[in-house]
């Protein structure tokens, strides 16, 4: 059965833009255990400064813990390596399957998006010109446990959240089909973005063309809203002491993944 998207009205949407710079804080315990989401395909690293890094979709496997701040530490959990296909290609054209687990995984929106990075050494050091990342399906990621944790994850947290995400994540991730569709598309104008500004008309017309490609299936009301928030968050950033484009539709990309969630937590819960 086709999930029923519910919009979010842009006043709604505004004031949890602003809401989530409000959060803050750092977790006494671990945090949650998430899973990446499918990509449908490759995403390119995007090499600047000292790192090649995109963003990539993620859900909450533990209602019960706290979302990880910014930039905490997770790894992929063994058993999953092979949901993840990490790619470098040569100058030639010739492609190198890598380790996935040569990948950085660090939190960036909470539970929502998650940056995989490697150094921008990394490339030289393996002569490769390019690199890529495709989530095969829901991939579990664990936090990197610390010194002094009072509540660490142990193994049989690991346990079950690898049998619900086996059983119960994957069916409400196809299930929610428009939300995955419109996270896939608003997570690829993202990584096409600059960290800071904006873009022309011009620009967001052919970047959104791009985007939309792969998601065949998402039309009507969906579809608009989608695209409604791309020309907000393109607008809005023009605007002197606005936030970026990247960081509006980064806000865009966590509503849409909400519903997913939401859902999911509520498949776990008992039937009377």
């Amino acid at each position: 059965m086709p999930s029923k998207h519910r919009p979010v009205p842009i006043i709604a949407f505004v004031s949890f833009v602003f809401a989530a710079v409000l959060v803050a804080g750092s977790a006494q315990a671990a945090p949650q255990i998430v899973a990446a989401v499918p990509t449908v395909e490759e995403v390119e690293l995007a090499c600047a400064g000292g790192g090649c890094s995109a963003e990539f979709s993620t859900i909450c496997l533990q209602q019960s813990r706290t979302p990880p701040t910014r930039d905490t530490a997770y790894g992929l959990h063994g058993p999953e390596r092979a949901a993840v296909a990490f790619t470098g290609y040569r100058k030639d054209g010739a492609a190198v399957a890598l380790a996935p687990e040569l990948l950085r995984f660090d939190s960036y929106r909470g539970h929502s998006a998650f940056r995989f990075s490697v150094p921008s050494r990394f490339l030289k050091d393996r002569g490769l010109s390019r690199l890529t990342v495709k989530v095969e399906r829901l991939a579990m990621l664990l936090p990197v446990p610390e010194a002094g944790d009072p509540k660490p994850q142990t193994a049989d947290d690991v346990t079950l959240a690898l049998s619900e995400v086996e059983t119960t994540g994957r069916y409400w991730a196809a299930r929610n089909g428009e939300n995955m569709a419109m996270a896939r598309l608003t997570n690829r104008i993202i990584n096409r973005l600059p960290q800071q500004g904006s873009i022309s008309t011009e620009d967001s017309e052919t970047l959104w063309q791009r985007a939309l490609a792969p998601e065949k299936g998402l039309t009507g009301e969906p579809l608009a809203w989608n695209r409604r928030y791309v020309d907000y968050c393109r607008e809005n950033a023009l605007s002197p002491g606005s936030f970026s484009m990247r960081h509006c539709l980064g806000n865009a990309h966590d509503w849409f993944l909400k519903d997913l969630n939401t859902d999911y937590w509520k498949s776990l819960k008992p039937t009377s």
